[in-house]
């Protein structure tokens, strides 16, 4: 089915754009990823020393801290349910946006699939999911004000009546077999090799979707304090964001399909780094365990091809085909290691499933208020004592099951998470923010259910109308 200019016509400037976007000619670039200004590859070959220094070089004084969000979603047809994937809509969209917004246009092998404004991107995932990538943001405040700003450009250019865009943790109606994979390189280089580590590689790829967040640090102690914290709490706190419990049109076993799909993920780089809880949490561990974890791909900045099947330790050791690794290689080993915590030279958060807004910022709120004030750290991180690294990952896979319904040391979830939430809201407000970006949380906790357990059956008009973006 072919979406492409029926879903513009709610304006005659839209309608009219369309016909210069799609006869618009495309760009030859065929680059692996998109280079944003201020990103030049530096070719020298790096140490392992380097590797731990790049970590120390993301430090920033508290006045600079600031927090992005990720934002996935879903196109879907109103109708059917099925998710749209790239060459059926998605890259007609990507091309309204850069006409209609000031958008500007990257391009990978002549398709269009990234957008940049300011320290801002739309990108497209593997089945088509857009991601706005935020500005980073001082105030929980700027991060509401550009998602809806994101939201009205994409009504702008698609048609409601047609369109549904969507926030769940996996795309409830499609198959995978009917969601094509877009022609982005790395994309396709992933879909080869991740399926021959894990059953669930293309549903990752192709049919989830998630809300992420990311944090600055002070130093190398402040670093390891937070990394420590998102991957101990992670599994209570994606609990109340658990929004999967429908795929492929049925109900599943799960509250979460979505965690469910990442528990069976590629072992070598994906979990809750248990090992790398077991002792103090510092960069140089955070090093030898990235540095054992196979190459996915390999890139000479211009041009992606197939890794030959060794570590990134053996890559600086060796190296490959008489090249040694740049600091832009190890930027793209970070980038495939799908960890549900990721430290890169800030850190990452990328456990829960996407919601719809309001529930959609209570993410960043909530790891804010935890993250960064001094107070709410410290009282997280001695609740977050009771979580033992080796009992992480079967109360996630818990969680993934049961939601807030499920139990831990003999206390319902709700439970912890309303103590969670009380921490963060202290911190939020020792910050000057905003706490009642936490209210849609109280909602769910006063509940007793986690969102996915609200919504589980019916037809796609009743499923879309509970995993609507909203704004």
């Amino acid at each position: 089915m072919t979406y492409r200019t029926g879903w513009f016509y709610r304006c005659p400037l839209v309608f009219f754009a369309v016909g210069l976007i799609l006869s618009a000619p495309r760009s030859a670039d065929n680059s692996m990823s998109t280079h944003l200004p201020g990103t030049g590859i530096d070719d020298t070959p790096v140490a392992e020393s380097d590797l731990v220094d790049y970590f120390h070089g993301g430090a920033k004084p508290r006045s600079a801290w600031r927090v992005g969000a990720e934002f996935e979603k879903i196109a879907a047809d109103r109708s059917t349910g099925r998710q749209i994937g790239f060459d059926d809509g998605i890259e007609t969209v990507l091309r309204a946006l850069a006409l209609l917004f000031s958008w500007e246009p990257h391009y990978e092998s002549g398709r269009l699939t990234t957008l940049t404004r300011g320290w801002s991107t739309v990108s497209v995932e593997p089945g088509g999911q857009l991601e706005l990538s935020t500005a980073p943001s001082a105030h929980l405040a700027e991060l509401r004000s550009e998602l809806d700003t994101h939201l009205n450009e994409l009504r702008a250019v698609t048609d409601p009546a047609r369109i549904a865009w969507i926030a769940s943790g996996v795309t409830p109606v499609s198959t995978i077999s009917e969601i094509p994979l877009n022609p982005r390189p790395r994309h396709r280089l992933m879909a080869e090799y991740l399926p021959t580590r894990s059953a669930f590689a293309l549903h990752m790829m192709k049919a989830t979707a998630s809300t992420q967040v990311t944090f600055d640090f002070a130093d190398e102690a402040d670093a390891g304090r937070k990394f420590a914290l998102a991957l101990r709490l992670g599994p209570v706190v994606n609990a109340l964001f658990a929004n999967a419990p429908m795929f492929g049109g049925r109900r599943t076993e799960f509250v979460s399909y979505r965690g469910h799909v990442w528990h069976g993920m590629d072992p070598d780089r994906s979990g809750l780094l248990t090992d790398l809880l077991a002792g103090e949490v510092t960069f140089a561990r955070w090093v030898q365990l990235v540095l054992d974890v196979p190459l996915l791909l390999l890139t000479d900045g211009e041009s992606l091809r197939p890794a030959p099947g060794v570590t990134f330790r053996t890559f600086l050791n060796r190296g490959i085909d008489g090249r040694f690794p740049t600091r832009h290689d190890w930027d793209v080993h970070l980038s495939t290691m799908f960890t549900e915590a990721r430290l890169k030279r800030f850190l990452e958060v990328r456990g829960a499933d996407a919601t719809p807004a309001p529930l959609a910022l209570a993410v960043p709120a909530i790891w804010k208020g935890l993250l960064y004030d001094a107070d709410a750290l410290g009282a997280a991180t001695d609740l977050a004592r009771h979580f033992k690294p080796e009992e992480l990952r079967p109360l996630s896979e818990m969680a993934s099951r049961a939601g807030l319904r499920a139990e831990y040391r003999g206390k319902p979830l709700t439970d912890w998470c309303r103590e969670i939430v009380a921490i963060a809201d202290a911190g939020l407000k020792h910050q000057g923010e905003d706490a009642t970006f936490l209210d849609p949380l109280r909602a769910v906790l006063a509940s007793g259910r986690s969102p996915g357990d609200v919504w589980s059956k019916g037809g796609a008009p009743e499923v879309l109308a509970a995993c609507e973006y909203g704004g």
